[in-house]
């Protein structure tokens, strides 16, 4: 879980380095995309590397409130994303109207990843 950790913390590196750089489109999309597409292959890389069945299901974990706004979190960060890219393509569009949608939902999108990967944090199971 140690790399996980790791992993997760150079995925807010990035993060803060196209929220540095936003002001230069070419480079603060990609930034962001590589971002948006780790959050969500994260999940599958973890899935495939941990034995989720046995604590989940055998450990009865599946109904912890922390596994549910963990995963609640989750959606609401994907949700996020998409009115993010869609507020972004209209800034693209010359809509300025959309600045402030995707200013205030950039703040947003880092307090519920900030929350997600603290609830995910919390999930870690010690060795």
């Amino acid at each position: 879980m140690t790399l996980s950790v790791i992993i997760v913390l150079i995925s807010f590196i990035v993060m803060g380095l196209a929220i540095a750089v936003r002001k230069r489109h070419q480079l603060h999309i990609p930034l962001m995309a590589m971002v948006m597409l780790f959050d969500v292959l994260f999940p599958v890389w973890l899935y495939l590397t941990h034995d989720w069945k046995v604590r989940l299901i055998d450990q009865g974990e599946l109904f912890s409130f922390l596994v549910w706004t963990h995963l609640f979190l989750i959606l609401t960060l994907y949700s996020m994303y998409v009115l993010q890219i869609q507020a972004g393509k209209q800034l693209l569009a010359k809509k300025k109207q959309a600045r402030q949608n995707h200013r205030v939902q950039s703040r947003g999108i880092i307090v519920v990843r900030v929350f997600v990967f603290l609830t995910g944090a919390l999930l870690i199971a010690p060795e």
